[in-house]
């Protein structure tokens, strides 16, 4: 259990790497690590965040009931963060830049406490309407004929798309995991309610 504990707490520390200026410009010069790299692990280390923090950094059940705040909340910081326009305004204003990595943050923490809390319809809708998001972004990355972010080459933005799609199977693949099996006999007789009592 500690070991756990220390494994998350590792990963919850990932940020305070982006201190660093020079490991910062390297991630944040070219666009796939940028979007691949850096945003997947500030969300990773704010799950690893809920984690360690347990109950504690879950929302409250009344206002994140089958975890639709949460899990909007993620939806939404994925949708804003495929508009490549942002990534070149966060590479100007330093004040988005640190919102950036407070709104991924808060994502991973948000996904931790409220996919638990969702069932599986809740969930696959989830999953896959990110798959969705990440699949159309990587194609249009692919097929735009021109530069979407002016701080990054068409090349990159062509790989970046590519990777975009890789993360969209990747995702899609859980959520049909998510997907309830078959229902038995046995068990679809069990959830039937009994019969009423003659009187």
């Amino acid at each position: 259990m500690m070991r756990h504990r220390s494994w998350s707490l590792a990963l919850a520390a990932l940020p305070l790497l982006l201190w660093i200026t020079p490991l910062r410009q390297l991630l944040e010069s070219r666009m796939l690590p940028h979007m691949l790299v850096e945003l997947p692990l500030l969300f990773i280390a704010g799950w690893a965040l809920a984690r360690a923090l347990g109950p504690r950094a879950r929302l409250p059940a009344a206002i994140d009931a089958h975890g639709l705040l949460g899990l909007t909340w993620v939806s939404a910081v994925s949708a804003l963060w495929m508009i490549p326009s942002m990534l070149d305004l966060s590479l100007l204003d330093i004040r988005l830049q640190w919102a950036k990595y407070l709104a991924w943050l808060l994502a991973g923490i948000a996904a931790r406490g409220s996919l638990p809390r969702a069932g599986a319809v809740v969930g696959v809708f989830f999953l896959g309407n990110i798959a969705w998001m990440l699949a159309t972004a990587g194609l249009l990355f692919q097929e735009a004929p021109q530069r979407l972010c002016v701080s990054y080459l068409l090349d990159e933005q062509i790989v970046t798309g590519q990777g975009l799609v890789f993360f969209a199977v990747l995702i899609g693949t859980l959520a049909v995991r998510r997907l309830p099996g078959p229902i038995s006999p046995a068990k679809a007789c069990h959830a039937l309610p009994a019969p009423a009592s003659a009187e």
